[in-house]
Parts: C-alpha cells; structure tokens; sequence
C-alpha cells in the first residue's frame, strides 16, 4: 500500500469514528509510523510501506479508535523545550500547565529553590530547572508509576538540578528544608463528574492524579494547611485548580492567615486556572503549621 492510501483511509475511518479532526489525527499517527514529519508526508505520497510499518499503523489506529490518548500509544508528549515520555501511569501534560510554568519562572528569584506537589510525568520541574539552569527545584510523586516516568525524563536530560522524590505531598522532603517557591498540579477534578469526562480522560488516565475530595478540593487545600513549615517568608505559591474552585479556594487560603496577595489567574482561554498567594508568617494568628 502506498503512503497516501494508507493516508487517505486512515482519514476515512477516524471521520467515520466521529473524531473532530480525522486529517491531524491520521497524519500525526503515521509520522510516527515512518519518521515523516506530518507536514511533509505529501512529498512522500507515492512511497510503498513496509509491513512493519503497515502492522504499525494498523496497532495505532485500533487503539486510537477505542479513544486511548495518542500520547500513551506513542510514549511522548512535547512540553514547552522537553519532549516529555510519558505512560499510562503519569497524567498528560496540558497546555494550561505550560503558561503556569511562565508564572512560576516570573516569580522564582535568582538562585531560587523551588518545590513541586505532585509532579507526574516532571513537567513542571523539570521545565523550570531546563530553563532555570540558576535554580534548584525539588518535587514530591506519590505514585511508583509517574515517579519512575519522570525520573526517566530528569536523566533523559541530564538535569543534576532538579531532585525527584517519592511519597505523599511534602512526607518525603527532608526536615528543615525551607522554599522560595511552591508550585502544584495536584488533583482537583471532584468525583461526582467522573461520568461526565471524556472518554479518553475517563478511561485512561491514572484516577489518582485527577480526582480528590471536597469538589476536587481537598489536595489543594491540605498543602496550603501544611506548606508554611516548608517556605521561606516571602515564598510564591501556584496552583493550577478547576475553573469552578477559585472563589472557594482563596477563601480557605485567606481564613489560614498565613498568605497575602491571594490572586486567581487566568489560563490562555480565558478560564480562571491558579491559584497564587505569598506566604507571610507575620499575619499569622496561630503557628500556621511553621516549626
């Protein structure tokens, strides 16, 4: 079968499937099926396909089909400057999350050591320290899976500045350890609109990094209880939260009177995605969780 057959059906069979975009979804899964870059696969129209590679796309559209993300079937991501791997075992990376990592380098100070909640496939720490060679960045995964998937993209590239440690939130940081900056993409998706989801989501992404109780909530809000231990006076935080949550989360972040210049920001959509806020022990009226 010819390149621009194989092309052509493959588009057929995904609009037939519903799919919002067949041409981008049939292009892209045979760049990765023969190394030809999607928007060059026209100068190659008339090339003869091998039955590895035929064998190869027929594997790639079944599952595609059944709505597996096209990010699992092809084990990478691109995120910002990284080509991430990523597996059924980490969270995806979004978009949302790359303009949180604009936020966070505007906000680290030189030299700045910063911590990630929750780090998944180690987008966003590893982004910061690829771009931030100055800082040090330190990060949290509680699940053996996405841990081993983004300690395999911290050695993919090199990245001596950045640490990745195993365990819930911030149970595995050594005491005493004091931050400029925290940031995290903890679970905030509530449990009542699993249903509702879409299927690629629904189906296939750890459960463990998308859901949380209290409406989605409850991470979120006990790593604002215990983070002031952790932080420097002065320390910048971020949250990326649902679009429903941000008058409710400032509102728990406010009674704790441990931070100031509460804000919820806006994604490239529109949609109010972070939560940021500083920590200033001196409004403190209890100990805030400090030591």
């Amino acid at each position: 079968m010819k390149l621009n057959e194989l092309l052509k059906s493959s588009e057929n069979r995904f609009r037939s499937a519903g799919f919002d975009s067949p041409e981008i979804e049939a292009s892209y899964m045979l760049e990765e099926v023969t190394g030809i870059r999607h928007n060059l696969l026209w100068t190659e129209s008339e090339r003869i396909l091998s039955l590895e590679e035929l064998s190869r796309a027929d594997d790639y559209m079944m599952r595609r089909l059944a709505h597996e993300p096209f990010q699992y079937i092809c084990g990478w991501e691109d995120f910002r400057e990284l080509k991430l791997n990523v597996a059924p075992g980490c969270l995806i990376p979004r978009p949302e999350t790359e303009l949180l990592v604009d936020f966070v380098l505007k906000a680290l100070p030189r030299n700045g050591h910063a911590c990630e909640l929750g780090t998944g496939s180690g987008a966003i720490s590893l982004s910061i320290g690829f771009e931030r060679q100055d800082s040090r960045v330190t990060a949290s995964e509680i699940s053996p899976d996405a841990f081993a998937i983004a300690e395999s993209n911290r050695k993919k590239y090199g990245l001596d500045n950045v640490s990745i440690v195993q365990g819930d939130l911030f149970a595995p940081f050594d005491p005493g350890i004091k931050f400029d900056l925290l940031v995290a993409n903890l679970p905030y998706i509530p449990e009542s609109v699993r249903e509702t989801l879409p299927q690629n989501v629904r189906d296939y992404e750890p459960a463990l990094a998308l859901f949380a109780d209290h409406e989605g909530m409850a991470l979120i809000e006990r790593a604002l209880i215990e983070a002031p231990r952790y932080l420097r006076p002065g320390a910048s935080l971020f949250f990326e939260m649902g679009e429903e949550q941000g008058t409710a989360l400032a509102a728990f972040a406010r009674s704790l009177n441990c931070y100031t210049d509460i804000q919820i920001l806006q994604d490239q959509y529109g949609a109010d995605r972070f939560l940021t806020c500083i920590f200033s022990p001196d409004t403190c009226k209890n100990d805030c969780g400090t030591v």
